[in-house]
């Protein structure tokens, strides 16, 4: 009888730890229940948080906005500020309006590997949208008929990546650039690609889709440099869309505009610098063309305002600020990464590395539209 006693006091010990064992097992489940519902409302208070900051620095430049189109309006006394309420109703029409509509909001091809284990590092369109042009960090450029990985097939992507023409650089490719000129049939239209490099280097190769093949071509110079050589690494490029010439831009300052002309059949293309301009600041970040071609656009990192040269006047300077009409403040808190045009002319997109992008009336200082929704920084 005491055996008896004591096996059933060990069977209850032993109930009892099973007991605590699935209380424990039962409490680490309900623990990591709680810490995934805590995880994904961090997610989202950070997600809150972000967008507070986007709406709270959105108002302040509405207010600044409106603070300097009243004071403006005030000092010019111009029938109340009719006539600048109006100008501004039609500017803002005008973008309102702009468009089709159509937006990009799924993945119709992912090209993988497009440089090796190398990380792309520019992505650019040809004027037909065919062709793509990558550069990456293999010092490589990369012509792409990107539309073949569209194609119903389970091997089109990677199909269209071994179909890529090649072309090696001596230094990674930072910047592609195809000739924008409009209203230009196939066969005038400069077969060529420019592709800026880190040693500063802008390398132009001719290339031939029918017989999938591109190569570097040697540059002539008329009555200049042998090559077009900046002595930092370029920051950015952007063709003429009225004619073959081709801007560039790097770290340390300067813009070359080159006249480049058709390549021979022996592989040379001849080229003229046409104009160096030289720009205060940390480095030239963005430029293009705008008016058809006749003014170039610029903005260099440390500067308050975007340089406007006119080509037909001997690059005549014209300096519009980053802050607004009526801002006298020489001060900014952001660096323009990217200037792209609008497809009418009317508009200047500028990307900021303040998550924030800004729509200009081109050739003017006014700011039409404040964007914001994404999130950037400085090396964005």
């Amino acid at each position: 009888p005491l055996l008896s006693f004591q096996n059933q006091g060990n069977i209850m010990d032993l109930l009892g730890d099973l007991g605590n064992a699935d209380q424990l097992t039962s409490a680490r489940e309900e623990n990591k229940v709680l810490q995934k519902k805590v995880d994904e409302l961090k997610f989202r208070v950070r997600e809150l948080t972000i967008e507070n900051e986007s709406l709270k620095a959105e108002v302040n430049i509405y207010r600044k906005e409106a603070i300097s189109l009243s004071t403006s309006m005030n000092g010019l006394n111009m029938n109340g500020g009719n006539e600048m309420d109006e100008s501004m109703e039609s500017v803002c029409e005008d973008y309102v309006k702009s468009g089709n509509g159509i937006f990009p909001s799924q993945v119709c091809a992912t090209l993988q590997n497009l440089h090796g284990v190398s990380n792309p590092l520019c992505c650019v369109l040809h004027p037909d949208d065919g062709l793509m042009g990558t550069g990456g960090a293999d010092g490589s450029l990369v012509l792409t008929q990107w539309g073949m990985a569209t194609a119903p097939t389970p091997s089109a992507a990677s199909d269209t990546v071994q179909a890529a023409i090649r072309v090696k650089c001596d230094a990674p490719v930072l910047k592609v650039a195809f000739p924008q000129q409009k209203g230009v049939s196939a066969l005038d239209r400069l077969p060529i690609v420019a592709a800026g490099c880190m040693d500063g280097n802008v390398k132009l190769m001719q290339y031939d889709l029918m017989n999938k093949s591109a190569q570097t071509l040697n540059v002539n110079a008329i009555g200049g440099a042998s090559m077009i050589k900046h002595g930092k690494y370029v920051k950015d490029m952007a063709w003429s869309p009225n004619a073959n010439i081709l801007a560039s831009a790097c770290a340390e300052g300067k813009v070359f505009l080159t006249k480049v002309n058709f390549p021979d059949d022996m592989g040379s293309v001849d080229v003229e610098r046409i104009q160096t301009l030289h720009l205060p600041g940390e480095g030239v970040e963005a430029l293009c063309f705008v008016d058809g071609g006749d003014t170039l656009c610029c903005f260099s990192r440390g500067t308050s305002y975007i340089s406007y040269f006119d080509l037909k006047d001997n690059c005549k300077q014209t300096r519009h600020t980053v802050n607004g009409a009526g801002s006298l403040d020489d001060f900014v808190s952001f660096a323009i990464l990217s200037l792209v045009p609008s497809p009418n002319g009317k508009f200047l997109a500028a990307a900021t590395d303040t998550s924030r992008n800004i729509i200009f009336e081109a050739g003017t200082p006014k700011i039409v539209r404040d964007l914001y929704g994404h999130k950037n920084d400085g090396f964005s």
